[in-house]
């Protein structure tokens, strides 16, 4: 038997230190030699929650399941979701109260309000703590980080106000803002070596090479495979300042450090994202795939040759099953994340296993502003007693809010009502 050590042992170098993932030596009450051990008491797994928003709604016809499809994951859209069925649970019917004024600027920073629709306490929207805030004050005193805000924002266009870029808030006019420089994510959760000019790994190698004495075969190889993916990211973000190729006819300046191609950004904010809901460093993230109605041309790749303009597109029909193939790329790239978390081994359970992961938008129909027939998708979450593998329609006028009680609760937040919420969504978790 190796000695245990804590759940909160890192490795440390000159200026620089790295969480490390679960290992099994981190499970005393385990034996290391029972390969038929039972899986943790609920009690004694965390729970995470991931919100990944989409801007600028979806082409609905081609999100929801329409008439005489036999699968619930047929649609044009949602199609990619086929490999992991048994992971996520499709919801449909649940809708927000829009009040008067600008749509998209209520899509997003209202998306996890915590105010009842009418109830404008910053004095214009019905902004107020949403959410992932509400549920950071409960659980984050449990990680480094209370919280993680990110965002997949390369645009260049910044006449829009903040409103339109975020979906998290500590309170009225107070944005939990977010970082979208994959660099400055890194080196907030490891530290920064640029002094040295060296990797993060190196300042810490010795470290590592002493812990790994002690641990067994298996934690040896995870360790070996944290490791690797850290250097990966590290290499990842290494390129990318060193390389930036020209986007044909469409110009425009973006910072360093930030990927040309959608995919690409999302995905390396992603794999970021992993890094530290794995290591524990924190349990709540929100992920905004772009802010609302900005226009800046981008480029998505794999699907189209040139930057386009995904919210001028959408206030087109003309261009329906063109926004349907962007719609179709975000979840593309939800469905890489996913599997992500899946790989993540914590124990004898995967990370997916802990996590809420909620997939969606403020808009139903973009082009109608529609604030019906909202777009939402839960991965994960089965080690916490939700099933999986199914569509769940909801009643008629189903808040949104309802989703948002029932999840605030499953964290631990104990709530009788949340905004216009009317009843915990009882369907999708008791």
């Amino acid at each position: 038997m190796h000695k245990p050590i804590s759940r909160r042992t890192v490795l440390r170098g000159a200026a620089a230190s790295i969480a490390l993932p679960m290992l099994n030596v981190m499970e005393p009450l385990k034996s290391l030699a029972a390969s038929t051990a039972p899986l943790p008491t609920l009690a004694a797994v965390p729970k995470r929650m991931v919100f990944m928003y989409i801007p600028n709604g979806v082409i609905t016809q081609h999100w929801f399941p329409q008439s005489g499809q036999t699968d619930w994951l047929d649609s044009q859209s949602l199609k990619p979701l086929k490999s992991i069925r048994d992971d996520i649970v499709l919801i449909n019917g649940l809708n927000r109260t829009h009040v008067s004024g600008e749509p998209h600027s209520q899509a997003a920073s209202c998306w996890m309000t915590s105010s009842s629709p009418y109830d404008r306490p910053d004095g214009a929207t019905a902004i107020n703590k949403t959410l992932d805030q509400v549920i950071a004050s409960k659980v984050g005193s449990a990680t480094p980080f209370p919280s993680l805000e990110l965002s997949c924002n390369s645009f260049t266009d910044n006449m829009e106000p903040k409103l339109f870029d975020a979906i998290s808030w500590y309170g009225p006019g107070h944005d939990a803002r977010s970082e979208n420089d994959p660099k400055k994510v890194f080196q907030r959760m490891f530290g920064k070596s640029d002094h040295f000019n060296r990797s993060v790994l190196d300042t810490v190698l010795d470290d590592a090479r002493s812990l790994k004495h002690t641990l067994g075969v298996e934690d040896q190889r995870k360790l070996d495979e944290y490791l690797e993916s850290v250097r990966a990211i590290e290499n990842r973000l290494d390129h990318q300042a060193a390389s930036k190729s020209g986007l044909g006819k469409v110009k425009f300046d973006m910072p360093d450090n930030i990927p040309e191609n959608r995919g690409e950004f999302l995905r390396l904010m992603g794999d970021l994202m992993v890094l530290a809901l794995r290591t524990d460093q924190t349990r709540i993230v929100s992920l905004m795939v772009g802010p609302e109605r900005w226009e800046t041309p981008q480029l998505y790749d794999g699907v189209f040759e040139k930057p386009v303009q995904h919210h001028q597109m959408t206030h087109d029909n003309a261009f329906d099953e063109e926004v349907a193939l962007i719609d179709r790329f975000h979840v593309t790239q939800y469905l890489y994340l996913v599997n992500r978390l899946k790989q993540a081994q914590e124990g004898e359970r995967n990370l997916l296993d802990s996590t809420y992961f909620v997939l969606g938008s403020g808009l139903g129909d973009g082009n109608a502003h529609s604030y019906n027939e909202l777009p939402m998708i839960i991965a994960g979450a089965t080690a916490h007693g939700v099933e999986t593998g199914r569509q769940l329609q909801c009643d008629k006028d189903t808040p949104l809010a309802n989703l948002w009680l029932t999840l605030a609760n499953q964290m631990g937040v104990d709530l009788s009502a949340f905004a216009d919420s009317t009843r915990p969504l009882s369907q999708y978790a008791s």
